[in-house]
């Protein structure tokens, strides 16, 4: 059931149909002529016909009061198809469906309890997980004038907002409301999260609205979720309305909402008409900040649009602002991307005589931005201006140059920058061993390997699945598929399951290349009692690969030798 909002003096009046899952079939909203009494809380029942009846309950305003009357469900499309198609919890909601009566047998010890038994029931159903009854437990309780537990109710909100059931959580919403209840932010956002979802866009904004009446104004996740949803649907003019109109209403001008406001235009339509409805809402007192702007830039750099960039850029400039750090290193991250190393070069120049020196992070994009092309050189030409402008070098920047030496073939000057970083404050870490390790494997020294392989035993950091899998890879490739095997013995005694399938495939395929159709059996056998559950296909697709690989003889072997130990079955 939906309600619609409308100041009513101080005071709040409540009108209430003879179930929570009912529909009005009005068009609009509806409204009530009686006078509101001024009394702090009273609850009223009157019998119509015997078979409904109407509640009507005052409670004083927090804030500002309103009026809380009933309103046509035609807005929400609440019933049919449009909702019913993502139940989870009970099947398509149909009004009738939960039409209770004194005779519907799940309802009757309810309707005989009085409202503290019926709230303590409805915290033990929340407790339990027990949504669907929890929320016909309320239904009965609102047709007798109780009021439901609040944080029963907000509970069973999130329940139903995560069971995808808006349309419910939203009715349980306007309930604790008119109860005199007060509902925080979070559950607030996720209705109206909710609501977006469904494409309720007008009712989310009513909600919006309402939130402040009801003693819980909207924060920027509520404007975010609401600007995101008109934008997902292409109200790109409305959302900017949607902006300053809550600006006008004395909405605090929340960065955040505003940037996200300015990037979704600027993404949407282009960089001009973003700066122009930043001018716009400089009349409104809401301004940019260099958040917003290096929002913009980092935008219109990912997109390759260097003319909407520059339009930018001197738009922040011409309202004295100035570029700090985040802005230069998203420029220089963008010029790397592209190759302009004499603008980076020029701007790196600026920076170190701007209040905005460049950090290591600075470094950092430059640095492997150049490894990324293979310019290895002029990576460490600008590792060691970065050590004489007084910055000191991070484990990023080692891991990234040695990343790229190994790839280069250069492992003397791997091997030597990691020896020297173990007596610095900056020691490499286990990610540091693994690129030399894996580098060192790739070019077949295995030796050296297994060199750093014994260090990280004797000294630390402790090899992982990564080490031993560079390792065994390396021997294969190497064809010393028997020092795999022994390093796969001495991985199984702490944990053969950290080496992948692939890895034990790669093993068996050149034993079998070998002729050793008898040690791959015992590496399938190693294989099979590392896995709690072994994949059915792992022998036969083994076998497959063998044969495709034109050891056809060997292939027939293996499969005898499998079924022979019972480790393949026919």
């Amino acid at each position: 059931m939906a309600y619609a909002v409308a100041p009513h003096k101080s005071l709040i009046e409540v009108h209430n149909s003879h179930r929570l899952n009912s529909f009005s079939n009005r068009a609009d909203i509806a409204s009530d002529s009686r006078p509101a009494v001024p009394t702090k809380c009273a609850l009223r029942q009157a019998d119509t016909n015997g078979a409904k009846f109407t509640t009507s309950l005052w409670c004083r305003g927090q804030q500002a009061g309103v009026r809380i009357d009933r309103r046509s469900e035609q807005e929400m499309k609440l019933n049919g198809n449009r909702m019913g198609a993502e139940r989870k919890f009970n099947g398509k909601m149909h009004p009738s469906k939960y039409s209770y009566s004194l005779k519907f047998a799940s309802d009757g010890s309810f309707l005989e309890n009085n409202e503290k038994t019926n709230n303590e029931i409805l915290q033990s159903l929340c407790s339990r997980g027990k949504l669907v009854e929890a929320v016909k437990l309320v239904d009965v309780m609102t047709r007798r004038n109780q009021i439901p537990d609040f944080q029963s109710c907000i509970n069973i909100i999130r329940g139903l907002v995560n069971a995808k059931q808006t349309d419910r959580a939203y009715k349980v919403l306007q309930l604790v409301v008119m109860t005199g209840g007060i509902p925080d932010i979070i559950t607030y956002n996720m209705v109206i999260g909710g609501l977006c979802r469904k494409k309720y866009l007008k009712v989310a904004i009513d909600l919006i609205e309402c939130m402040s009446l009801s003693g819980c104004p909207p924060d920027t996740i509520t404007f975010n979720t609401i600007i995101r949803a008109m934008f997902d649907q292409g109200k790109c003019d409305e959302a900017v309305q949607f902006w300053k109109d809550q600006l006008r209403k004395g909405c605090p001008p929340f960065v955040i909402s505003y940037t996200i406001l300015i990037v979704l235009v600027c993404k949407k339509i282009g960089a001009t008409r973003a700066l122009e409805i930043m001018e716009d809402m400089a009349v409104e007192g809401c301004y940019p900040d260099m958040v917003t702007y290096n929002s913009i830039v980092n935008l219109t750099c990912k997109q390759g649009n260097y003319e909407e960039t520059t339009l930018v850029v001197c738009n922040f400039l011409s309202r004295g602002m100035e570029p700090n750090t985040i802005t230069y290193n998203t420029l220089l991250h963008s010029l790397c991307m592209y190759g302009c190393w004499d603008e980076v070069d020029e701007m790196l120049s600026y920076m170190i005589e701007s209040s905005s020196p460049p950090t290591s992070v600075t470094y950092n994009i430059i640095i492997n931005g150049l490894c990324k092309k293979g310019l290895v050189d002029r990576a460490i030409d600008y590792f060691h201006k970065m050590v004489s402008h007084g910055c000191s070098p991070d484990i990023i920047t080692y891991n990234t140059l040695l990343r790229a030496l190994c790839k280069e073939t250069l492992i003397d000057g791997a091997i030597e920058i990691l020896r020297r970083l173990r007596n610095t404050n900056c020691p490499p870490t286990i990610i540091t061993y693994n690129i030399v390790v894996d580098g060192l494997a790739k070019q077949g020294v295995m030796e050296k390997a297994m060199e750093v392989y014994k260090y990280m035993l004797d000294h630390g950091p402790r090899p992982d699945d990564v080490t031993y899998r560079c390792l065994i890879w390396g021997f294969c490739r190497a064809d010393q598929v028997e020092e795999a095997l022994e390093l796969l013995n001495v991985i199984g005694m702490y944990n053969r399951r950290r080496v992948r399938d692939n890895c034990y495939r790669f093993i068996i395929h050149r034993l079998c290349k070998k002729k050793e159709v008898d040690a791959a059996v015992e590496v399938v056998k190693l294989f099979i009692s590392s896995r709690k559950k072994c994949d059915p296909i792992f022998c036969p697709a083994i076998i497959l690969g063998i044969h495709a690989a034109g050891m056809i003889d060997e292939a027939a072997e293996l499969r005898k030798k499998l079924i022979e130990r019972e480790l393949l079955s026919l």
